[in-house]
């Protein structure tokens, strides 16, 4: 049984890396319609004097509902910042505690953002509320999408948690460290290479 509970997690956190994956691709498709969209405002300002109108509002949400979506891939590639002054020379087990603190302190924030992203949302589906512009957004879409990011992001970080504490429970501390700790600047050189080998 706790064999098929292991595996359960592990299998989540698959599911949560391809989740993770995708929408950090759909966010990076996002930000190039935005940039093309902005490009093209800007074009047609300056050759017939028009635009295409709420490009600055429809930017503005697909910028943050990008950053919503990246957060789960940001956080499988440890891309948060962390300090490590003196996380590097401590032993394993110190480290490996770091690293559950930091997920939970991590778990923490995406719970008093998901409950915060939800009254704001709740709020705008009983107001019916509209953006103050000619496009008027029902404010449910991108509060919704925006909330979803901020969900997957808190559901990857407990994923993450029950299997951390799996392995301290089962004494391996060095897994804990080799999925979630501080990425070693030796590690990142490895791994720049080994992609720009791939890319070749």
């Amino acid at each position: 049984m706790p064999d098929s509970r292991g595996g359960a997690i592990d299998r989540a956190d698959l599911a949560c890396r391809a989740l993770a994956h995708a929408m950090v691709l759909a966010s990076g498709w996002a930000v190039l319609v935005m940039g093309l969209m902005v490009a093209a405002d800007v074009a047609m300002r300056a050759s017939i004097g028009r635009n295409l109108g709420n490009v600055d509002e429809i930017a503005s949400y697909l910028f943050a509902i990008g950053i919503s979506w990246s957060l789960a891939s940001a956080f499988h590639a440890r891309a948060h910042i962390r300090i490590d002054i003196l996380y590097a020379r401590l032993p394993i087990v110190p480290r490996a505690l770091l690293d559950l603190s930091a997920m939970v302190s991590l778990l923490a924030v995406a719970a008093f953002l998901t409950y915060s992203s939800w009254l704001v949302l709740s709020t705008s589906w009983a107001r019916n509320s509209h953006s103050a512009s000619t496009l008027q957004m029902p404010l449910v879409v991108p509060q919704g999408l925006w909330l979803f990011g901020i969900l997957v992001f808190g559901v990857c970080l407990l994923v993450a948690l029950l299997q951390a504490v799996r392995d301290l429970l089962a004494r391996s501390p060095r897994a804990i460290t080799q999925r979630h700790g501080v990425t070693r600047p030796e590690d990142e050189a490895s791994e720049a290479v080994a992609q720009s080998t791939e890319a070749r």
